[in-house]
């Protein structure tokens, strides 16, 4: 038998049907072999020569773990994938898979997989005569069935096709079942031992689950819903999916169970994990009310280790569901399943982690894919971004909720790249572009801290909850999730998304400064210039702080030119002028000093009288020659606020007055704007304060 520990938390009272007492209850294992020396766990273990993995180590080295196994991992499946016969994505995209039904016997002796695999599915272009199938050659279908009817069926270079009984039409429901068997020993299967029990386990991301299991292998057409009845030996316990419904005896030393995952999941998150394993229960309660499991499936060897080290969990739910909804499966369960795999896999609603890491930042990684790669799903891999640069955030997010703001940047920081290459990626066939440690999980990481920043905190958050519920469930790309974030935040963020995600590199910024006497308070004159030479023009919003005798004051500017001068007033002499203080944009900066900045006597002049100001303004530019011009306020976020002129004017000096009204009449609410005033391949940016 194997161990099982259950706990409860003091927050409320915890629902009889979870059984779970008051107090901790041990019932410890006979079947177990005694701790002891662990056999080889996993192909997929340190090289040799390569350092331990230890039991807690930092967020990046399981990252690195996880980037570098999944590219090995895949690197097996390269292959397969990319001869895929042409015109197979065009049969598959002609129906719409509704339910798979696995039935599975595991012989862990024999490392036999013997298997009947039903797929219902609904036409969307009829007629279907024929339903394709991605299949792996290590195992070999024997019978095909259609509507119950034998059926024949070929396999050609990883597809398996599908006579149908008949012509189905669009709208029709197609039902195939098929038999097979086979040893799918591979980067997605693997058959390890522990302590002389077997331990079996699956990762099929990004193309494996065709190894195990007759499957349409795609992310961007869930299932809605999904049956396991997984047969083993009556001393291991399967760890899947969804809910276990029930386990049956089917003959003598054997046991059955029964999952059933009836939220919509792509093929990548099946999972299997199989051992003598000790079972944790914890207890979530939901927003809105009732109770859901956390369960644990963890080695016998490490119950003590697991109990303290996943004890974080709920907390970590709460904190996320705070953040971005709903736990998404929260009418199931939550919780981990130990294997031998060098960091962890966000299997849907059971993560697999690797046996002896119980760093905090891998759970909020692995529980962060729960939203962000489970519930909305990358469309294919070429916005593998849009999981793992999300999952690697949600680290430092949670460093934010447990540990502050402080220790946010400093996670942040932490994961800085600064090299070459595209976020996005080119080809979703090059298995090790998909998981490059660098792009896809560090720099990617960056997107949503930056985008926090551009947008605001609440703007950014309320886009994240809206980007759930236009895509939940199913999947999305990056030009779906931009859509989506500019629709919520009602900002254009094409350059945003342009430079960050499809450009290389990062800004370098070049500033300097001086100050002058200005009415009762001080002018900042800040020039600051882009000198990157290996990318384009950046559009950022920049903070900017000036530290005075009085204090620090904030200003955000808005950087759109390779040059730019920016006029800020403080009250008190400055002191020092630091740009990007809190390190919000991915960029290098160098200051130059206190004297590289043109006298007052520019060619191209900006000024305001009174400021701050109520209710209006006059705002003074001077040119040095005729030229065409064009002067507008925008607020601190970048948005336009209003128009002041846009027309050619002569040389000399210029006044218009600013009412402090938007360009609907509507009156501007308190606080900092920007006049921003560009004429020919000149900028300068004036900080204006609203007083109301």
């Amino acid at each position: 038998m194997p161990c099982r520990l259950t706990f409860a938390r003091l927050r409320a009272p915890v629902a009889s049907t979870l059984a779970i007492p008051a107090l901790m209850i041990l019932a410890l294992a006979t079947a177990v072999a005694p701790v002891g020396a662990a056999e080889p766990l996993s192909p997929l273990a340190p090289e040799p020569g390569a350092a331990p993995w230890s039991g807690t180590y930092h967020s990046q080295q399981h990252r690195a773990r996880e980037a570098e196994s999944k590219a090995r991992a895949g690197m097996r499946l390269q292959k397969a994938e990319a001869s895929r016969p042409a015109g197979a994505a065009k049969a598959m995209s002609d129906y719409d898979v509704r339910w798979y039904g696995l039935v599975l016997d595991l012989n862990p002796t024999t490392r036999i997989v013997t298997g009947t695999t039903t797929v219902r599915a609904q036409v969307v272009n009829g007629p279907l005569t024929s339903l394709q199938l991605d299949f792996g050659s290590q195992m070999t279908a024997s019978a095909a069935r259609s509507a119950g009817v034998p059926a024949s069926f070929t396999w050609n270079s990883g597809i398996l096709a599908i006579n149908l009984d008949r012509a189905y039409g669009t709208g029709e429901i197609v039902d195939v079942a098929i038999d097979y068997a086979g040893n799918p020993s591979s980067s997605g299967f693997g058959w390890n031992t522990y302590q002389g029990q077997p331990l079996i386990w699956t990762l099929s991301e990004p193309y494996g689950a065709r190894i195990w299991w007759p499957c349409k292998d795609t992310a961007t057409d869930k299932a809605d819903s999904v049956s396991l009845d997984v047969t083993v030996p009556s001393n291991l316990i399967v760890a899947s999916n969804g809910v276990l419904t029930g386990v049956s005896t089917p003959v003598a030393g054997k046991k059955t169970y029964h999952w059933r995952e009836r939220y919509p999941i792509a093929t990548y998150l099946v999972s299997l994990a199989i051992h003598p394993y000790a079972i944790i229960n914890d207890v979530y309660y939901p927003q809105d009310g009732g109770t859901m499991p956390v369960t644990h499936y963890v080695l016998p060897s490490q119950l003590g280790a697991a109990t303290a080290g996943y004890a974080v969990t709920v907390d970590m739910i709460e904190a996320f569901a705070d953040a971005f909804g709903e736990y998404p499966f929260v009418a199931e369960k939550y919780g981990h399943a130990q294997f031998p795999w060098g960091g962890g896999m966000e299997h849907q609603t059971c993560s697999s982690m690797y046996y002896n890491n119980y760093d905090e930042y891998l759970i909020a990684h692995e529980l962060g894919h729960q939203w962000f790669g489970d519930l909305v799903t990358c469309a294919d891999f070429s916005h593998i971004w849009l999981n793992e640069g999300f999952a690697t955030w949600l680290e430092a997010y949670w460093k934010e909720v447990r540990y502050g703001i402080a220790s946010y940047h400093a996670e942040m920081a932490a994961a800085r790249y600064l090299g070459a290459g595209t976020i996005f990626v080119e080809n979703p066939n090059d298995f090790s572009a998909i998981f490059d440690y660098y792009l896809s999980y560090l720099k990617a990481s960056w997107v949503p801290h930056m985008l926090r920043h551009v947008l605001g905190d609440e703007a950014f958050f309320a886009a994240l909850k809206q980007y759930r519920d236009t895509h939940g469930f199913g999947a999305a790309t990056t030009e779906q999730f931009q859509a989506v974030m500019e629709s919520a935040s009602g900002r254009d963020l094409a350059a945003f998304f342009q430079q960050w995600i499809y450009g290389e590199y990062f800004p370098r910024y070049d500033y300097s400064w001086r100050h002058e006497p200005a009415g009762a308070g001080w002018r900042v004159r800040l020039r600051i210039k882009q000198s990157q030479t290996n990318a384009g023009l950046f559009v950022m919003p920049l903070d900017v702080r000036i530290d005075t005798a009085g204090g620090p004051y904030t200003f955000v500017v808005q950087n759109d030119a390779p040059e730019q001068w920016y006029a800020l007033e403080v009250p008190s002499a400055p002191t020092a002028v630091t740009l990007d203080p809190e390190d919000w944009v991915l960029c290098e900066t160098r200051f130059l000093g206190v004297s590289d900045v043109p006298d007052a006597g520019l060619a191209l002049g900006l000024e305001a009288a009174p400021n701050p100001f109520n209710p209006r303004t006059t705002v003074r530019f001077t040119l040095g020659e005729e030229g065409q011009v064009a002067l507008a306020v925008h607020d601190a976020a970048g948005r336009l606020v209003a128009v002041l002129a846009g027309d050619r004017f002569a040389a000399g000096q210029h006044a218009v007055t600013w009412d402090g009204r938007d360009r609907e009449g509507r009156a501007a609410a308190s606080g900092t704007y920007f006049a921003r005033l560009r004429a020919g391949d000149q900028t300068r940016t004036l900080a204006l304060t609203l007083v109301r």
